[in-house]
Parts: C-alpha cells; sequence; structure tokens
C-alpha cells in the first residue's frame, strides 16, 4: 500500500501571497522512501502521477480554507486515493495523541516529522476516509470552443466539432456498457451532431473506466455528485479483539487468540523491535488483555500492554 503524508512547513491556504509549502512522506508497504517539501501545486502533480492508495493530513484546514475548496481538492484527487484526516472526524483529537497509541514520538516543531508520523498511523489504519461525493458520478461531453460565425468554412468547422462531440460520447457509452454500469443520458442536438451529451453514471468516480480530458475541440469533464455535507468514515473497521500472550527475551514470542478462543497469531522471532511487535498486533487486532508468564510483568510488555491501554493478566 502506498500512503502520502503531509504537513505544512510554511504559508497558507488562506493567503494569495504566501501559498502553502508541504512536508511530503511517502510510504510504501510500510517503509519510508523519503520526505520532500513541495508546493501545493506540485503536490497535486506528484498526486496525479503516482496515484497513492491514501494521502493523509492531520487537518483538512492544510489543504482547503473552505467547503468548496475541499470540494475542488478532492475532485482533483486520483479516483483511486483516499483523502484520511488520522486525527478523526466531528471529534478530533491531537497527532500527539494518535501516535501514541501506536508507541510512536516524533518533534512536534517539525513539519518533516510530523508528515512522516501522519504517513506511519495512517498505513496502520488511523482516522478517517473525507467521504464528499455520492456513489453517482456525472460525466459530461462537450465542445471546447464556440464556433462563432462565419460562411460555408465556419459551418464545416461546426459541423465538425459537432460530429467529434458525437464519436466521443459514443466511445464512453461503450466504455460504460463494457463495464457494465446503469446510467442515464441526455444529448443536446446541433448542427452535424450533439453540442453536449451529458451522462449520470449509478458508480462512484473510481469504478467510472472514464477520466478529464482535453482535445483541440472537445472536452471530458468527470466528476462525482457532492453530498450535501462531508461525511467521515473510519479508516479501520470495528476491530477484532483479541486475548495476547507475549513472552520477551532473546527470541520474542506472540500469540494471539480472539474472545472465542480461536488462533489468530503466532509468531517468534529474534529481530524484534517493541515498536514491529505492536503493528503486528495492531494488524491482527485489538488486544483487550495482553498476558506474561511471571508474576511480576517485564518492562517491555508492560509498555506494550500500556500502547494499547489491556488488561494485564500474570
Amino acid at each position: 500500500m502506498k500512503v502520502f503524508g503531509i504537513d505544512i512547513i510554511k504559508g497558507s491556504v488562506r493567503s494569495r501571497t504566501r501559498r502553502p509549502v508541504y512536508a511530503l512522506c511517502r510510504m510504501e508497504d510500510g517503509e519510508i522512501l523519503g520526505v520532500d517539501e513541495v508546493t501545493g501545486f506540485r503536490l497535486q502533480r506528484i498526486l496525479a502521477a503516482e496515484r497513492p492508495d491514501i494521502l493523509a493530513v492531520d487537518s483538512l484546514q492544510e489543504i482547503a480554507a473552505d467547503r468548496s475548496e475541499l470540494y475542488a481538492f478532492l475532485q482533483a484527487l486520483p479516483p483511486s486515493t483516499k483523502l484520511v484526516q488520522v486525527t478523526g472526524g466531528e471529534r478530533k483529537e491531537t497527532l500527539g495523541k494518535v501516535a501514541a497509541r501506536y508507541n510512536i514520538s516524533f518533534n512536534k516543531f517539525d513539519p518533516h516529522a510530523e508528515a512522516r508520523t501522519t504517513a506511519q498511523v495512517a498505513s496502520l489504519g488511523a482516522g478517517v476516509e473525507v467521504i464528499a461525493f455520492e456513489n453517482t458520478t456525472d460525466i459530461v461531453v462537450s465542445r471546447r470552443r464556440s464556433p462563432g460565425r462565419g460562411g460555408w468554412s465556419q459551418n464545416r468547422y461546426t459541423r465538425k466539432i459537432h460530429g467529434d462531440v458525437m464519436q466521443e460520447a459514443r466511445r464512453i457509452e461503450d466504455k460504460l456498457r463494457g463495464a457494465g454500469l446503469d446510467y442515464e443520458k441526455k444529448e443536446t442536438k446541433a448542427f452535424g451532431g450533439y453540442s453536449r451529451v451529458a451522462f449520470r453514471v449509478v458508480a462512484p468516480r473510481d469504478m467510472v473506466p472514464v477520466s478529464s480530458s482535453r482535445g483541440s475541440d472537445v472536452q471530458v469533464r468527470v466528476a462525482g455528485r457532492e453530498l450535501d455535507r462531508i461525511r467521515f468514515e473510519p479508516l479501520s473497521s470495528r476491530p477484532r479483539y483479541l486475548i495476547v500472550g507475549l513472552d520477551p527475551g532473546t527470541t520474542t514470542g506472540i500469540a494471539a487468540l480472539d474472545l472465542d478462543g480461536n488462533l489468530i497469531h503466532l509468531s517468534s522471532s529474534r529481530q524484534m523491535a517493541m515498536s514491529d511487535i505492536i503493528e503486528e498486533l495492531y494488524r491482527a487486532g485489538k488486544p483487550l488483555i495482553i498476558a506474561s508468564d511471571v508474576q511480576q510483568m517485564p518492562y517491555s510488555v508492560e509498555k506494550i500492554r500500556r500502547a494499547f491501554n489491556a488488561i494485564p493478566y500474570t
């Protein structure tokens, strides 16, 4: 999974003179690939080219000054990229509090460190996805320019433009049929073809096999239908609760059962750091009880227990 995390270094989305510059952290399959400094324009170009699974932020106010700007930003994202606010939805927490759950510490005054942390916690399932569109997509095929007035040559040109709109609409319709998608179509007839064709597709934008484009005479605009209100959905579904046994030492052993006693996870390793254990357990579920085989719980096990706020058992 490819995850990008961003944090503002300087500037503001609310300023016309000092546009934001971001720290951008790239992660892939849990590995940090690097942190760069990019402008907002450069960020959009990178997102379009690399199409990450998640773009993680700690506050939506870092990418949009108001609701309309947020909708515009989301429309510009690649269809497969989720925008995730790692600090929560309606009831937000601080990034520090979220990171502490994953035993991650960082310098709160360093935007590069915040971008790294944002990407890390998002890759582990923290935060909420920002949902701004219905499961319906609008596609509009239209002229890119107005033909204007003229004589016979202008009439031929007008007929050509309207014919191109009609041909492009037919190509798009073939793609929608090939994908098995339901849609409604509205055509505006004009001399030589159509001046505008609108499709309303019953599918989210990432399932529609058409993208926005501009040609010399014809343009295609693909956009999700906006919800009346932004919705937040947890990135992770309801966790699977676990009873965990840990045996630290030269070789660390981990066993996790669900509440019905089924074995969910079993592993051992000589080269496993505390952060690796926490990450492995987070991927398996949410520990409710963490047990040790000695009466005085070892310090390392206690730290892991605190990371999950789990009940100790010895």
